[in-house]
């Protein structure tokens, strides 16, 4: 029998640990402007140490998504939170970005035992008619997360010195691990699936199909993490250089991607509830995007701040919406063909793949051309991600005729 308070609480710590996790990875970013001020560095070394941690994540991703089914997910997430904190507080002591890319560089590493872990930890103690909550619920942490970065460090920025957002994430990482421990407590997971289950992905029709599938839906992927941790990154710079605003006051506006991205979660599960296949979600969505890039190049020209934030704020939404679609939705949908905890673990690599690419190459591109090529690049990013969803729609519906039931 399912414990429902089980649900709920399990559902609450797996979204409060991931979005306290997300305060301790995006406070360097939410920060750059003044860390590159004070520093006194250029754009590609301060984009350098997000590169760094989202190397380690995004192959972490994949490791500990083989892992995580044999994870004890109450000592994991505890070890990886209070490792992170302690990596957090270590920051703002060195004073030195070649040292700084390498505590980030671990920090990657410990933080990317947690998506898989928690996508396990809910496909075992969810039943299915709860899932669409679920999925809804962690489809905003990174967003909250964001959102509470971004506003902390515009505090701190303004009133004492980008290193307070450190030593906050720290204590925050700190108490949510032991939230974590408590809350989580002992006890076997609710739900088992029956292998004859599974059977439909590891030895029925159209398995060379289904791997296509997901092939399609982690280079989508790629193109996910690239626009959305570009737009993370760098808006703030650009706010601060093209329109002549403060550091505090820029990542103070930059509260408003995350914001609106919150309110997306809403939006997507009512699109899930009328479009059932994620790779037709993804190319709707990379389609709008490609337009909105190209809309921020037009108005950078016509210097718009209202225009182009309020492009900027639909990027971002557009942008965590296909997240959520594909390392949330797709992993917990599928649960039965493919382990939640490694579906998640390897298409949120996928993702970090992006990213990894996405900070270091557009702080360059900023730096020798303006900010005119970082959002042709992404325009271009959004038409790959679009490409791909729509071969992944091809082959969802050859699948669906080979295996109705599996799809």
């Amino acid at each position: 029998m399912i414990d429902a308070k089980k649900e709920n609480r399990i559902i609450f710590i797996c979204w409060l640990a991931y979005a306290v996790a997300y305060v301790g990875r995006l406070n360097f970013t939410a920060s750059i402007v003044a860390i590159i001020s004070d520093l006194g560095i250029e754009k590609p070394e301060a984009g350098l140490v997000g590169s760094f941690f989202f190397f380690a994540y995004g192959i972490g991703q994949l490791v500990n998504g083989i892992l995580s089914k044999r994870y004890n997910s109450r000592i994991m997430v505890f070890f990886a939170l209070v490792t992170s904190a302690v990596l957090n507080i270590l920051m703002p002591f060195t004073g030195n970005i070649s040292v700084m890319k390498y505590l980030w560089l671990a920090n990657g590493a410990v933080q990317s035992i947690l998506w898989s872990t928690l996508v396990k930890t809910i496909s075992e103690y969810v039943s299915t008619r709860k899932m669409p909550t679920a999925i809804m619920v962690m489809s905003t942490p990174n967003t909250f997360g964001t959102f509470l970065v971004y506003g902390l460090s515009a505090l701190f920025v303004k009133y004492f010195n980008w290193k307070y957002t450190f030593f906050t994430a720290s204590a925050m990482l700190i108490a949510t691990a032991f939230i974590w421990f408590f809350a989580y407590g002992n006890g076997k997971p609710q739900i088992v699936f029956d292998k004859e289950e599974e059977s439909g992905i590891r030895n029925g029709a159209g398995k060379k199909i289904f791997i296509a599938v997901i092939a399609t839906i982690a280079l989508a992927g790629i193109a996910n993490g690239f626009i959305k941790d570009g737009i993370n990154t760098w808006v703030p710079s650009l706010l601060y250089e093209e329109f002549g605003l403060s550091q505090s006051f820029s990542i103070l506006l930059t509260l408003l991607l995350p914001l609106v991205a919150t309110l997306s979660a809403g939006v997507i599960k009512k699109i899930h509830d009328r479009i059932e296949s994620h790779s037709v979600m993804n190319l709707l969505l990379f389609a709008i995007s490609a337009v909105m890039c190209a809309g921020i190049i037009f108005t950078l020209k016509i210097h718009s701040i209202v225009i182009i934030m309020i492009l900027f704020m639909a990027v971002s939404a557009i942008m965590a919406m296909i997240n959520n679609v594909i390392t949330s939705m797709f992993p917990l949908d599928r649960r039965a063909l493919i382990s939640s905890g490694f579906a998640a673990g390897l298409l949120n690599t996928f993702c970090y793949v992006g990213s990894t690419i996405s900070t270091y190459s557009l702080g360059v591109a900023a730096q020798k051309g303006g900010w005119n090529p970082v959002f042709i690049i992404m325009a271009a990013v959004s038409v790959f991600g679009f490409a791909v969803s729509f071969a992944g729609v091809g082959l969802s519906s050859l699948r669906k005729k080979e295996t109705p039931e599996a799809c």
